[in-house]
């Protein structure tokens, strides 16, 4: 009988990737036993149109540094071969025709759930993938899950699919304003993303 892949999806602008995200995504992947984890770099998240992007180019080159030595991390490019903005219910329809053999799990932080309704059709994501949420504050989760918005079935997946994680609190949005005042980074986020970012000179003038 053919084995199902266990593959965890995790999206964002990684805008650059730094430690919060590769710890998230390695506590999830080991305790929810995944064969793999796929990074899904988005064009523009629909909720954070007012994000200052560098290219996608500069930030496929930072995660393809930051995850080589990592086993099981792998990058899918699913959305940057779309036009954005980009939808996770897009996705996960696309990678599910591609990929039948895999089983997919969407890893999502905590703050990812506080907009989770806005998101496009979030019931029909959770009838395609898994969710898979790293919380460092359970109790305190579940109970704010009434005030969200958030359709029953959709609410009771999240409280079902809660998983016990640290939670390193790093920002994206901090890191580019400690970079722009020359401050230091190397604390936040791997070397190597940091050598390139130097090297190329971003975050540091072209963002304000």
């Amino acid at each position: 009988m053919h084995k199902t892949h266990l593959i965890g999806l995790f999206g964002g602008t990684f805008n650059p990737i730094h430690f919060g995200h590769l710890n998230l995504a390695l506590e999830l992947k080991e305790k929810k036993n995944l064969d793999e984890v796929w990074f899904i770099p988005s064009h523009q998240s629909p909720l954070r149109l007012n994000e200052p992007l560098v290219s996608n180019v500069d930030r496929l080159s930072m995660l393809e540094l930051a995850i080589a030595s990592i086993p099981g991390f792998k990058i899918c490019t699913e959305e940057l071969d779309r036009p954005p903005p980009s939808f996770t219910i897009d996705t996960l329809r696309s990678l599910i025709s591609k990929h039948p053999d895999c089983s997919f799990n969407l890893l999502l932080g905590e703050d990812a759930l506080l907009k989770f309704q806005e998101w496009k059709e979030p019931l029909g994501i959770i009838h395609l993938a898994k969710l898979c949420i790293g919380s460092r504050h359970k109790a305190e989760l579940i109970k704010l899950l009434p005030s969200l918005g958030l359709n029953e079935e959709v609410a009771l997946a999240i409280q079902k699919n809660l998983v016990s994680t640290r939670q390193l609190e790093i920002s994206a949005t901090d890191i580019r304003e400690r970079l722009k005042k020359r401050m230091y980074c190397g604390h936040l986020l791997p070397s190597k993303v940091l050598d390139y970012i130097y090297a190329h000179q971003l975050y540091f003038n072209a963002l304000t």
